[in-house]
């Protein structure tokens, strides 16, 4: 593989399509290339190194590293104005549903609005969005339990952080992103670093992790979590995901 130095080292690019995968890596080195985690719109990935069509580089967010492939990628562009905040939303070529769909975005997406209609906002590229599904990026939520809550029903996804597909710890960092709070990507991480150990059984808001596994306390006796068992978000009683589990290794609680 032939490898050159970015013109600017560590160059930040912003994903330029609906989710990026990244992967430990490029995929051409067979089961090496597995995914790692995931970026969406706008979202952006500081550039080392280009390989043959692969970027090797590192997330802005948490600065996880890997590989994204370059056609995912474009130039820094003006500051996004607005996040994305339903799980999934479709974008128009006009100010109406009845119009031809240009784009789908993902819960965290961030686009730049340039016009606002009654019910619609113009993007950046001349699609329109539905004004409801986004808010200023300076406008957080503190409940990541009800923002979970809007992943509900998404598919499983090993490395996914959008709303076409998440697994436990994205979801995790996702929604506490969305409260303004920084989170690390991985369980391993998370079982550490988030809050402090809970000294009173689990309640709302509360995440529990067991063996390789994480999800969040939606009240006293039920968690929401991204799992390969259902195959999506679902809500269930601790309980039962504890006796699938083989056990809580850890309640913390910011």
């Amino acid at each position: 593989m032939t490898e050159y130095q970015s013109e600017t080292p560590a160059a930040a690019r912003r994903v330029a399509v609906p989710f990026a995968d990244v992967h430990e890596m490029p995929l051409a080195h067979g089961p090496r290339g597995k995914m790692e985690t995931q970026l969406v719109f706008g979202e952006t990935f500081k550039v080392e190194l280009e390989a043959d069509g692969w970027c090797r580089g590192y997330c802005a967010h948490d600065g996880y590293p890997g590989w994204l492939h370059i056609t995912h990628l474009a130039p820094a562009a003006l500051a996004a104005t607005h996040i994305v905040t339903a799980a999934r939303s479709h974008a128009f070529a006009g100010p109406t549903i009845k119009t031809t769909l240009a784009q789908t975005y993902s819960f965290g997406s961030k686009v730049r609005v340039v016009e606002e209609g009654e019910k619609f906002a113009q993007l950046e590229d001349g699609s329109w969005i539905y004004r409801a599904h986004l808010t200023p990026r300076a406008e957080l939520h503190a409940d990541y339990v009800e923002t979970a809550k809007k992943f509900l029903e998404t598919p499983y996804y090993w490395g996914g952080r959008s709303g076409f597909g998440i697994d436990c710890s994205g979801l995790v960092q996702v929604c506490l992103s969305r409260a303004g709070i920084k989170s690390d990507r991985d369980t391993e991480l998370q079982t550490g670093t988030l809050g402090k150990v809970a000294d009173t059984a689990p309640d709302r808001g509360d995440f529990v992790f067991f063996p390789g596994h994480v999800g969040i306390m939606v009240d006293n006796k039920n968690i929401i979590h991204a799992n390969a068992f259902h195959m999506k978000v679902a809500i269930e009683p601790l309980e039962t995901v504890e006796e699938r589990s083989n056990g809580i290794t850890a309640v913390r609680r910011l």
